[in-house]
This record gives C-alpha cells, sequence and structure tokens, in this order.
C-alpha cells in the first residue's frame, strides 16, 4: 500500500510542529507552480484514513510530497501540450464552465429565497404563541385515514357500492384505488390534510366511509380510522407550521396579485 498511495490522507497534525504560522508557507516549487500549505491540506483531505499513520512518519511524508511534484509535473506538461489548445479539451471545459454556472445560479436562488423566508418568519408570517394556543382549543385532534382514489366519479360511486355492501375497504383500496400503495394515510391534524376533503374527514365518526369528493387528482372515498386527542405540547411545532404556511400563502397570494403569471403551455392547463 506504502508503494502504490496515490493520495494521502490528512497528515495536517503530523505537519502542524514544522509548519509556520504563514497559511500560504511555501513547501516546494515545481517551475512555475509551488506547493502550499493550503494545497497540501486540500490534498491531504482526499486521503483514505488508513494512510495516516504512515504519513506521520519522515518517509511518508516525502512520499506524499513526491506524489504532489508528479501532479504538478504532469500538469505542466499537460499545458504545453497540444491537448491544452484542441478542440475536445476547450469542448469539455466549455460544457463544465455552462454547468457550473447553472449550479451557481441554482445555489443562488436558494440562498436568497431561503433568507427571504427567514426574514418573513420574523415579520409578516410571524406565529405568536396565543395564535398556537387558539388553534389547538379549535383543532385538538390528530386522524388516520384510509384512502381510495378513482380517476373517474363513475368508478368512484361503483366502488362505494361495493363497501356498502360489506367489501373491505383497505383489501377494496389496495385492488382498485390508483394510490394502491398508500391506503393508510399517516396521521394528521387539522391544516395538514388536502383542503377539499378536510372538513369532511375530521367531521366524520371512526369507522365511518364517506365520499365522494372530486379533487384535481380524482375523485376520493375516505374511510376514518381513529381520531385522538393530543397534547398542546406535542403539537406545538406542527401548528406553527401549518399557521406559518397559511400565512405565507396569502402573504405570496398578494404579491402575486400584481405579477402576470400566463401558463402557455396547452399540456399543462
Amino acid at each position: 500500500m506504502r508503494k502504490n498511495l496515490l493520495l494521502v490522507l490528512p497528515f495536517l497534525v503530523c505537519l502542524a510542529a514544522a509548519c509556520s504560522k504563514n497559511h500560504d508557507k511555501v513547501i516546494a516549487k515545481v517551475g512555475s507552480e509551488k506547493i502550499t500549505e493550503p494545497y497540501l491540506k486540500q490534498k491531504l483531505q482526499e486521503i483514505a484514513p488508513d494512510a495516516q499513520s504512515y504519513l506521520a512518519t519522515k518517509p511518508g511524508r516525502k512520499q506524499f510530497l513526491d506524489l504532489l511534484i508528479n501532479e504538478k509535473l504532469m500538469l505542466l506538461a499537460a499545458r504545453k501540450s497540444d491537448a491544452a489548445r484542441s478542440p475536445a479539451y476547450k469542448t469539455r471545459v466549455a460544457a463544465m464552465e455552462t454547468e457550473l454556472k447553472g449550479k451557481l445560479q441554482y445555489y443562488k436562488d436558494y440562498a436568497l429565497a431561503k433568507l427571504w423566508v427567514e426574514t418573513l418568519r420574523e415579520g409578516p408570517i410571524k406565529v405568536v404563541p396565543a395564535e398556537i394556543d387558539d388553534y389547538y382549543a379549535k383543532y385538538p385532534y390528530e386522524i388516520t385515514v384510509e384512502h381510495i382514489i378513482l380517476p373517474t366519479y363513475e368508478e368512484a360511486e361503483a366502488v362505494m357500492k361495493k363497501i356498502k355492501s360489506g367489501a373491505d375497504f383497505s383489501k377494496t383500496a389496495r385492488e382498485k384505488s390508483m394510490d394502491k400503495d398508500n391506503v393508510r394515510l399517516p396521521p394528521v391534524i387539522y391544516g395538514e390534510f388536502m383542503p377539499e376533503l378536510e372538513e369532511m374527514a375530521f367531521k366524520m365518526r371512526p369507522g365511518e366511509v364517506q365520499g365522494i369528493v372530486k379533487t384535481t387528482l380524482g375523485s376520493h372515498i375516505l374511510k376514518k380510522v381513529s381520531q385522538t386527542k393530543l397534547e398542546l405540547s406535542s403539537s406545538k411545532e406542527r401548528i406553527q407550521r401549518i399557521l406559518e404556511k397559511k400565512k405565507f400563502d396569502a402573504y405570496l397570494a398578494k404579491f402575486q396579485a400584481k405579477v402576470k403569471v400566463e401558463v402557455l403551455n396547452e399540456d399543462y392547463k
């Protein structure tokens, strides 16, 4: 392994005693290229942990530096070769530049949006404790439902008749629903469920089946499995997220009223 080290792992601790306080200290020169402390640190982070003890030795440090010197020699030779001026090289570099520009723009947008939301949380969409208490007083329950969704109202009617005739809801859902893998949905409190189904679901009694409700996703049939009253302490974070989202949606809707939004592709209307 010692003879075949291609890169070598963080032996920063080993070099610390020999390093000056100048972080740009030059360790070696290869023509116009320099091997500095920061460059060493960068390369050390790429090394496998099992090489660390060897790199703590003087032969290990020398071998590591030899590898970096060879790397610099290769780079200098490559820069002077025809490959550096070849269309293939220029094409690859251009493709990478385009990719990195895209990633940078994505990060800029993400960072800006994240910071903007953080500032909103301290202002227009801030949720105070009294709002959480009021929401809990009105909606203290968590429910679990099973769900059947079908593409048309007529298909949902046929399934509803079958269930009312005694067919097992869960089994029927696994046979007929468009979402067979998610028959029993995760427990929700008011505000975490689909708005079109929420009122009905929370008014139902455990064991009751209701429907049919049409949404943009299809036609829905619900069975209420359970209803449990939660403690306020275990609900606070969920309620805060719900109230925050409501305020955020209202804030964004007000902004959208000032911005023209058009869907131009017929496939998405």
